[in-house]
C-alpha cells in the first residue's frame, strides 16, 4: 500500500513525475542565443568605444577589423538561432509552439494573466503552476523577439552600407526612411541595454519560479526535462 503523502512531505519533495518539455533544437537555439548575444553586447560594445588599440596599426593586428568580423559573423549566426527557434513555435511539441499563447481576450487565460502579475509583484505566494512559459513570459519573450528583429535587420542595414550597390542594401534600404544612418546606429547602439536588461530580469525571474515551484526550469534548459508538480 502507497503511503499517503502529507503536506509537508509534499512540500519536500513535491514531484509527481518527469515531463519533456524542451526539445532538444529548442535548447540549443537558447544556448546559442546566449553565446552569441554575449559575443554580440561584447564586440558592439568595442565598436561604439575601441578602449584597446595597438600604437602601430601598420604592423600590429588589425584590432578593430577582427572585431567587426566577429560581430558580423556573432549576428548571422544569432539570426538563424532566431529562426530555428520560430520555426520551433510552429512545428514544436505542446509546450513550446504558439497554441501555448495566453489570450487576454479570454476569461480563463486573463485570469491566468493577472495570478501571475500579482506573483511577479509578491501580492501573490501561490499561482496555478504551469508546465510551458507563463503568461508574463510568454509576453516579455514575445517583446524581446521583436526586438531582436529590429536588431538584426538593423545590423545588417548598418553592414550593408559598406556596399550601397549590393543586393543587401537593395533589400534594407527602407531603412532610410525610419532616419539618418546616425538616427539608426544609435538605436541599435541603446537597444543593446535593454536586451541586457531583459538577460538580468531573465535570470531573476526563471531563479524565482524554479526555487518557488521546485520544477526545475533552470535544470529543463540543460536536460529538455521539467518535474511534474501541477495543482491536484
Amino acid at each position: 500500500m502507497t503511503p499517503k503523502l502529507t503536506a509537508e512531505m509534499r512540500h519536500l519533495c513535491p514531484a509527481k513525475g518527469f515531463i519533456y518539455v524542451w526539445q532538444m533544437p529548442v535548447r540549443f537555439s537558447h544556448w546559442l542565443n546566449v553565446i552569441c548575444i554575449t559575443l554580440l553586447i561584447g564586440t558592439g560594445l568595442y565598436i561604439h568605444y575601441p578602449f584597446f588599440t595597438y600604437d602601430n596599426a601598420l604592423t600590429e593586428p588589425y584590432v578593430m577589423g577582427q572585431i567587426r568580423f566577429l560581430h558580423f559573423v556573432a549576428g548571422i549566426v544569432f539570426t538563424f538561432s532566431v529562426l530555428l527557434r520560430i520555426v520551433y513555435v510552429i512545428i514544436g511539441n505542446e509546450y513550446a509552439n504558439w497554441r501555448t499563447f495566453y489570450n487576454p481576450f479570454n476569461k480563463k487565460d486573463r485570469e491566468m494573466i493577472i495570478q501571475y502579475l500579482k506573483y511577479y509583484a509578491f501580492l501573490e505566494k501561490h499561482p496555478k503552476h504551469i508546465i510551458t512559459h507563463n503568461p508574463m513570459a510568454q509576453y516579455a519573450y514575445i517583446g524581446v523577439f521583436c526586438i531582436f528583429f529590429f536588431q538584426i535587420l538593423s545590423g545588417f542595414y548598418l553592414w550593408s552600407l559598406n556596399d550601397p550597390n549590393g543586393a543587401l542594401y537593395g533589400m534594407l534600404s527602407w531603412f532610410s526612411y525610419i532616419g539618418n544612418v546616425q538616427y539608426i546606429r544609435m538605436i541599435h547602439y541603446f537597444v543593446v541595454f535593454l536586451i541586457a536588461t531583459f538577460l538580468v530580469v531573465h535570470l531573476y525571474a526563471a531563479a524565482l519560479v524554479d526555487f518557488r515551484t521546485r520544477a526545475g526550469d533552470i535544470s529543463s534548459i540543460f536536460s529538455g526535462w521539467k518535474t511534474d508538480v501541477s495543482d491536484d
